[in-house]
């Protein structure tokens, strides 16, 4: 008469046991998801959705992979807040990333974000996704959005001169390379300069306020239906 399994048995059993579990713990995850209501499944498809787009983003795993990142792979792994989701990272990283973002220096932006994330604490994961803001479809539209606006408010607010007069005229009667020649003084350049920074800076303070607010109030409905569950 038999009274042990053999070894093959004993795995078979080990197998089937464990698919059981599987299928057990997936079962009560997906009646734990339909007995959800609609604004919890709403905002969890949200949750979905960021962590997908952000996926195609550097995170604490994969940081070898990329060329300018790699050299502070090592330093970035010991600080966690450069990784949390907490309010006062994602606060932080809002308004850093979009001074950055901002910022007229193209190709470099990344990089920026990264790097400012150590002595800001803030989350880089954010920062660095907010560099998107300028990309190659929306350069030319904030730029020149950026010194409108810079431009009106130094001279309202500041008495600023502005860019020296009769451009027009000199565009009429001269050849372009000309007239750009002619317009290119050190004046006007560093009024063009300081009116882009200015307005940009504006315009990222507004937009990084906007993404606080946002964020906080998506945090706060989830709170607040996270407590009447328990209730």
């Amino acid at each position: 008469m038999r009274h042990f399994f053999s070894c093959d048995e004993i795995v078979a059993l080990f197998v089937l046991f464990k698919n059981v579990v599987e299928k057990i713990k997936t079962a009560r995850d997906t009646s734990k998801f339909m007995s959800l209501d609609a604004a919890t499944k709403k905002r969890h498809s949200r949750i979905r959705f960021m962590k997908k787009f952000l996926r195609k983003l550097p995170r604490r795993s994969n940081l070898h992979r990329y060329p300018g990142l790699r050299l502070f792979q090592k330093a970035a792994r010991k600080r966690d807040y450069l990784w949390s989701w907490h309010r006062a990272e994602m606060i932080r990283a809002f308004y850093m990333g979009w001074i950055i973002a901002l910022i007229p220096m193209y190709g470099l932006q990344m990089l920026a974000a990264f790097i400012m994330s150590f002595p800001c604490r803030a989350n880089c994961i954010v920062a660095m996704a907010l560099q998107w803001i300028t990309n190659p479809l929306t350069i030319g539209p904030i730029l020149v959005f950026q010194y409108l606006l810079g431009d009106k408010l130094l001279k309202s607010f500041m008495g600023f001169k502005g860019i020296d007069n009769g451009f027009v005229e000199i565009f009429k009667h001269e050849d372009f390379w000309i007239a750009i020649r002619k317009l290119a003084t050190g004046h006007n350049v560093a009024y063009i300069i300081e009116a882009t920074l200015f307005g940009g800076f504006i315009i990222a303070i507004v937009g990084a306020t906007l993404n606080t607010l946002l964020y906080l109030y998506c945090t706060r409905s989830g709170a607040e239906q996270k407590i009447l569950r328990v209730k």
